[in-house]
C-alpha cells in the first residue's frame, strides 16, 4: 500500500522534526523503448520531459531524474519488465522511493483524415502522443496506465519524413507531458 503525504504549503520551521511529514519521491524515467517512440535525445523528448517533471515538482513531490537510467536493454533492444525497471532505480536512488513513472513520446499519424488530398499533401494528420505507466516503488505494482494527445493537429506533406514528423510534435510535446502528469499527481495524491 502507497502511502504520501503532500508537501505542507507553510513553512515547517515550527513543527518539530518528529512530526515534519516525508515529501514523496517520484523517479520519472524516459523511455524510448517502445517501437515508433521519440528518442530520448531528441529535443521534443527532452522539453516534454522537463515539463513532466516540473508539473511533478508544482504539485508538491520530489522528483528524480532517472534519465541515466536505461529501460531498453542495449543487447536485444527490448524494454525492460517493469519489476527489473523498479529494481534499477532502486539502485539509483540513496533515499527511498514512493513510485517511479516510466514515460514515452510517440508521433501520431491519422491517416485519410484532414480533408482532400491536395497537391504536394498528403491527407494525412500529425499530432503528439504521450504514455506514462506509475509504478509503485516498494513492489513494482502498476497504480495506473496514463495518456494523452496534443489538443493540436497539423496537415502534412508527403515530403514530411520522420524528422520533420518529430520536430513538428515537438512544439506541443510539453503540453502533452503536463497533461499526463496532472493524472499523475491527481492518482498520487488519491492513493494509499
Amino acid at each position: 500500500m502507497l502511502t504520501l503525504v503532500q508537501a505542507p504549503a507553510q513553512s515547517t520551521a515550527a513543527v518539530p522534526a518528529t512530526q515534519t511529514p516525508r515529501i514523496p519521491r517520484v523517479l520519472l524515467v524516459g523511455d524510448d523503448g517502445p517501437e515508433g517512440s521519440i528518442r530520448r535525445s531528441d529535443p521534443s523528448f527532452a522539453a516534454a520531459f522537463a515539463a513532466f517533471e516540473e508539473q511533478l515538482r508544482r504539485n508538491g513531490f520530489a522528483v528524480s531524474d532517472g534519465r541515466a537510467l536505461s529501460t531498453v536493454n542495449e543487447l536485444d533492444g527490448v524494454r525492460r519488465p517493469d519489476t527489473e525497471i523498479v529494481q534499477m532505480a532502486r539502485r539509483q536512488q540513496r533515499e527511498p522511493l514512493d513510485a517511479i513513472v516510466v514515460f514515452s513520446l510517440f508521433v501520431r499519424l491519422e491517416f485519410g483524415q484532414g480533408g482532400p488530398t491536395l497537391a504536394g499533401r498528403s491527407n494525412t494528420v500529425l499530432s503528439g502522443r504521450g504514455v506514462a505507466t506509475l509504478l509503485r516503488a516498494a513492489d513494482s505494482a502498476s497504480i495506473g496506465v496514463f495518456e494523452a494527445i496534443s489538443p493540436s493537429r497539423w496537415p502534412i506533406g508527403f515530403e514530411c519524413a520522420r524528422t520533420c514528423q518529430v520536430e513538428a510534435t515537438g512544439a506541443e510535446a510539453p503540453l502533452v507531458a503536463e497533461a499526463i502528469a496532472d493524472q499523475v499527481v491527481a492518482t498520487l495524491k488519491n492513493a494509499r
